[in-house]
């Protein structure tokens, strides 16, 4: 059930004052994004405006839905989405999780065929602040300063999803699972940490059975690569791991 803040006529749209909390909280948040990178509150209270549509989603809340059309740009002000493709025949396959203060498939605000590729499903609260198309563009084109740095975002996208795809089009299994728990890792800036899906959600995301992905778990533990006790995971050989990754062998 999606929550709508309304401070005036407007749906889901509040009045943004230097005084109230919300600016306050929203603030903390848009000036460690990358989109506002190198610019001043003052100068990111300037771009945003006086009015800013914070929406909250509850766990397990569908973000967006895989085909929607993208007419608004997603800032994660707080929490956790995580996006999954899924197919026709029900299989489900875990791209990747996002935090605050990342932005929701930026690529996609300015394609041809501007249609989410991805299901975003809130993990824990999550609250967003949606920007329409039209708007944004306007602040683009009146600052330049954000516009590079949406053109690097998108760029460090492409970079990305081109690493994804060779991943899922070469990689083993190991491989897959190395580099999803080298990305938790680098999210909690420790070797030691848990992950929130469970081993169903993991096989999933992978696009394997659960069987398979347990033998897998189970002999990079033996190698020596992780420790594994339910959801909580420690890299005890990360150089390993990472050639693992890397290799894709």
């Amino acid at each position: 059930m999606v929550q709508k803040y309304s401070l005036n006529e407007e749906s889901f749209v509040i009045k943004v004052t230097k005084r109230n909390f919300f600016y306050i909280c929203t603030m903390e948040n848009l000036n460690q994004c990358m989109l506002f990178s190198g610019m001043s509150e003052e100068e990111i209270h300037k771009v945003i405006g006086q009015k800013l549509g914070i929406r909250t989603y509850k766990n397990g809340d569908k973000v967006i839905s895989q085909g929607d059309d993208c007419n608004y740009l997603y800032i994660i002000l707080e929490g956790e989405v995580s996006n999954s493709m899924s197919h026709v025949s029900g299989k489900n396959m875990y791209i990747e999780s996002i935090s605050a203060p990342g932005v929701l498939a930026p690529a996609i605000l300015y394609a041809e065929i501007n249609k989410f590729p991805v299901d975003a499903t809130a993990v824990g609260t999550v609250r967003i602040l949606p920007i329409p198309r039209v708007e944004f563009t306007y602040m683009l084109q009146r600052t330049p300063k954000l516009l590079l740095n949406f053109l690097q975002m998108i760029s460090d996208r492409g970079a990305f999803l081109s690493t994804k795809i060779r991943s899922l089009s070469f990689g083993t299994i190991k491989s897959r699972i190395a580099g999803y728990l080298l990305e938790i890792a680098a999210q909690h800036g420790s070797l030691e940490f848990k992950i929130k899906h469970t081993q169903q959600e993991l096989a999933n995301m992978f696009g394997v059975t659960r069987p398979a992905l347990s033998k897998t778990i189970k002999e990079m533990i033996d190698e020596g690569l992780i420790e594994s006790n339910q959801k909580s995971y420690i890299i005890t050989n990360k150089r390993e791991l990472y050639r693992l990754f890397r290799d894709k062998n």
